[in-house]
């Protein structure tokens, strides 16, 4: 009966996004196929979970109404003040960082992918230097993830490799505007994909994924309504690519889980989930990676919750930053975890919100979520301006990633929002000249 409720409630706001912003591609579709696609993989129970108890069910569809209220919210103050209206015609295109046809995002890609190359690579000679070889470092795989996670591997530049990020922003709108895939639009990943390997980790590689998705396709749709056989995209070409390019991820996600040693056969495990114990890419701990965090949130209501400073996991990155000047205690990169039936610690945003701000924060973060986001929608279709896209882009990833954490909390998150919101009224400024220079 859950599971039938789930899907169709997860349908009905599909379709209800459809309807609302005239794209599939929007927030509430994605929340909707997100937290619908996680409680319902959970409610399969083909890992033993616990049922989800009363509070924890109040809790999830608390925070979803007030998302869907905070974007109703926003369609009707639309609906009583006169706006300007989504353009639509086939007009010039007038965004100033493509007046030089590109060139300027073009170098911003390659310049930030090598940075981004650079920390990776880097990263790998520490542990070379650690361990003495390549093949040392995978059979240490363990303790290397248990020293990054302290943050005890010394000789890192800090936060060189969010710049990254930066990189992955300009390709998926570069991608966008030249209406197919080059080798522009990959590098980005190879210095993040490099970076993850060395870090034994997964989480900046699906980032870097929605990132693009979310630059990409956000921006293909203000295109399309500006003229469709100016930015005529090559269907084949793109499905060639993100076959690629999820082929790559996959198999450097999975080569991670094994270098990890991570058990796949767990007590009580489904019929259907041990015959893919010896699965490559679809084994049991993929399932439990992509269902077990409401049971985490679930455990975590039944202990009673946590104790954190204000804004703690949402403000990782600040707080984080004020603890190298002594200012406050250095918080813990990881959360705590819970039995359910393996460890695991990552419980959704809506417990990182709770812990952070109590029952009002899990509820009125989601609603202004909501406000915000739809808000940012209208305005970049309206007016075209980068600075609005990326935020845009980075609050759709708080939405993408609410299934797991807070993605704030993440220092490729922030910094690179920041880095991005600082050099694109640069870059505007040299797209200008050099149209300026070209025409004279």
């Amino acid at each position: 009966m859950i599971l039938l409720l789930v899907f169709i409630i997860s349908v009905l706001g599909i379709i209800s996004g459809k309807i609302i912003f005239r794209m599939w591609f929007n927030h509430l579709t994605i929340y909707c196929f997100i937290w619908g696609g996680l409680v319902f993989l959970y409610e399969l129970k083909f890992l033993p979970y616990d049922d989800i108890i009363p509070i924890t069910w109040f809790y999830i569809i608390s925070a979803f109404l007030a998302f869907l209220l905070g974007i109703l919210t926003m369609i009707s103050a639309r609906n009583l003040f006169p706006q300007r209206k989504i353009e639509n015609e086939k007009t010039n295109f007038r965004i100033k960082i493509f007046y030089d046809d590109g060139k300027t995002i073009k170098y911003s890609i390659i310049i930030f992918s090598i940075i981004g190359l650079y920390a990776g690579i880097q990263h790998w000679m520490i542990l070379i230097d650690m361990f003495g070889s390549i093949q040392a470092i995978f059979l240490n795989a363990n303790r290397i993830y248990n020293l990054n996670s302290q943050g005890k591997i010394e000789g890192i530049v800090p936060y060189i490799s969010t710049l990254g990020y930066v990189a992955i922003f300009f390709s998926g709108i570069y991608t966008a505007y030249k209406g197919k895939f080059s080798f522009l639009s990959f590098f980005p990943f190879i210095g993040i994909i490099i970076k993850d390997l060395a870090s034994i980790g997964r989480a900046g590689m699906l980032l870097a994924l929605m990132q693009f998705l979310f630059s990409f396709f956000l921006f293909r749709h203000l295109l399309s309504g500006i003229s469709k056989e100016r930015f005529k995209f090559s269907r084949k070409n793109a499905i060639i690519a993100f076959s690629l390019l999820s082929i790559f991820l996959i198999i450097s996600a999975s080569f991670v889980r094994i270098t990890r040693n991570t058990f796949e056969s767990y007590r009580g495990t489904s019929k259907e989930l041990r015959q893919l114990e010896d699965n490559l890419i679809l084994s049991p701990s993929l399932y439990l990676y992509l269902s077990s965090d409401v049971g985490v949130l679930s455990k975590y209501f039944f202990s009673g919750g946590e104790d954190t400073e204000f804004g703690q996991n949402t403000f990782l990155t600040l707080y984080g930053f004020f603890a190298k000047f002594g200012a406050v205690e250095k918080p813990k990169i990881f959360q705590k975890g819970y039995f359910i039936p393996m460890w695991t610690n990552t419980g959704t945003y809506i417990r990182e919100l709770h812990a952070d701000f109590g029952i009002l924060g899990a509820i009125l973060v989601p609603y202004l979520l909501g406000v915000i986001i739809t808000w940012l929608w209208f305005k970049f279709y309206e007016e075209k301006n980068m600075l609005v896209f990326a935020i845009l882009v980075y609050l759709y990833l708080i939405v993408g990633f609410s299934f797991l954490v807070m993605v704030t909390r993440l220092p490729s998150w922030a910094i690179s929002l920041f880095v991005l919101l600082v050099i694109l009224p640069v870059l505007q400024k040299i797209a200008h000249r050099l149209q300026i220079k070209s025409s004279a």
